[in-house]
This record gives structure tokens, C-alpha cells and sequence, in this order.
């Protein structure tokens, strides 16, 4: 192949390259242009509403109970894990670490998520970073 075959030849591209770039091409376009209404507002809280009662209440709790009568992690005896032998209080703690784990993972990805979002929209929309600071000079 020579050099000008080479140079009109363009590279090429996976297919998954492709689809990726069409999603964040449709992904930024509803971001650069949607606006809120009182109707779809609405409909978000209430679905975002259920989102963190289910994630934040029912998870956790079926997890406890899981644990409880399934796993027998209830601070009894000691359980034999893998290879270790973990003593039923450190099981306890686990169990609880996870649960809190479950509380709080969604609502934390929750605002991180929504502060990206934000963050690229500003940038889409050329918004800068600067605020303005106010007072007198």
C-alpha cells in the first residue's frame, strides 16, 4: 500500500466506537436542551421519591434479614468464610457495614450524578465557572 492509498483511507472504527460516540452525541443533545416542566418535575419526584424509599429502606432490610436466617450472621457462633474461620461478632459488624453500605450508596450516587449532569450541562450550554463575586471594588 502506498502512501496516498494510505492517506485516502480512513481508519477504522469498531462498531462499539461508533455506538458510543451516537449515545453521547444523543446524550448531550437532550442534556443542551431540555428544560424542566411542572408536569415532568412532578413525575421525577415521584419516581426519585420511590427510587430512595425502596433503595434505602426495603434493600437494607431484606439484606438484615438475609443475613439473619439464610447466612446465620447473627452474632452466634463463629462461621467458617472461604478459608478463614471469622468469629460471629466481626460477622455482626460485616453484615451492618453492608447494610449502611446499602442506606447510603444510592443516595450518594444520587448527587454525585446529578452534580455531573449539571457540571456538563454548563459546559455544553458555554456557561463559564466564573461567579460573580459581588460587593464593591
Amino acid at each position: 500500500m502506498s502512501q496516498v492509498e494510505s492517506a485516502r483511507t480512513t481508519p477504522r472504527r469498531l462498531p462499539g466506537a461508533v455506538r458510543g460516540e451516537r449515545l453521547k452525541a444523543r446524550v448531550e443533545a437532550f442534556l443542551r436542551t431540555f428544560e424542566w416542566t411542572w408536569t415532568s418535575a412532578v413525575l421525577f419526584s415521584l419516581a426519585f421519591a420511590f427510587f430512595i424509599l425502596i433503595s434505602t429502606s426495603v434493600i437494607p432490610s431484606f439484606w438484615l434479614y438475609f443475613a439473619d436466617q439464610k447466612l446465620r450472621w447473627d452474632g452466634g457462633a463463629p462461621q467458617r468464610l472461604l478459608f478463614w474461620e471469622i468469629p460471629g461478632f466481626w460477622l455482626l459488624e460485616l453484615r451492618d457495614a453492608v447494610a449502611m453500605g446499602l442506606v447510603t450508596g444510592p443516595i450518594i450516587t444520587a448527587i454525585v450524578v446529578a452534580a455531573a449532569l449539571q457540571n456538563w450541562r454548563r459546559k455544553l450550554r458555554g456557561h463559564s465557572d466564573v461567579r460573580p463575586t459581588g460587593g464593591y471594588r
